[in-house]
């Protein structure tokens, strides 16, 4: 089966962003192991998922409150594979992307995707003040979007991917970036 989708990119600038405030009853922590069988014991594939993104090398953090996850948000960084969603020469960039992040949906509007953003950034500004950090949605998800602007994200074109999953066989991912082009074409 062929799928399409299209994601809109940003890149951040060279700067620091304002850390966005989050108040009680909301803690943050680093991803481990140890933090995974934790607070994702429940749900075997999201567990799997980040026990790989682990061992990919990549970097990923949880916001919790009372011993349940409420948020969490990944990075890859220059020296790992980027994002699996992304086309192979796409995930080759030596650049941070943040991806494959996650907010309940009852704690949706409390501000922890925006954080987890902000704390990511400087992050990566601690470790190289110089870096280039990327981050994608899916074109529809017009909530993303305003949050990851409201962080100082500036958009950098849109991502159209295909993906052919054959039967007994691996994904077949090609994707193409068109980093000129506006945001509003997807979003129609």
């Amino acid at each position: 089966m062929l799928k399409k989708k299209t994601f809109l990119v940003f890149r951040h600038p060279h700067r620091w962003t304002k850390l966005v405030d989050v108040r009680h009853p909301f803690k943050w922590t680093w991803l481990d192991q140890e933090k995974i069988d934790s607070f994702f014991s429940r749900d075997v594939r999201i567990k799997n998922t980040f026990r790989d993104f682990l061992a990919e090398g990549f970097t990923g953090l949880v916001w919790h409150n009372d011993g349940e996850w409420a948020s969490y948000a990944w990075m890859s960084l220059p020296e790992t594979d980027g994002p699996p969603h992304l086309s192979r020469w796409i995930k080759r960039l030596p650049v941070y992307w943040i991806f494959y992040c996650r907010t309940k949906e009852k704690y949706q509007g409390k501000g922890l995707f925006k954080a987890s953003l902000s704390l990511l950034v400087n992050w990566v500004r601690e470790r190289d003040p110089q870096a280039e950090i990327y981050i994608d949605t899916e074109a529809g998800n017009i909530p993303s979007k305003r949050a990851i602007e409201a962080v100082g994200f500036t958009p950098k074109g849109i991502i159209t991917t295909w993906s052919l999953r054959l039967p007994k066989l691996s994904l077949v991912l090609l994707g193409r970036w068109h980093q000129d082009a506006p945001h509003a074409e997807a979003v129609k």
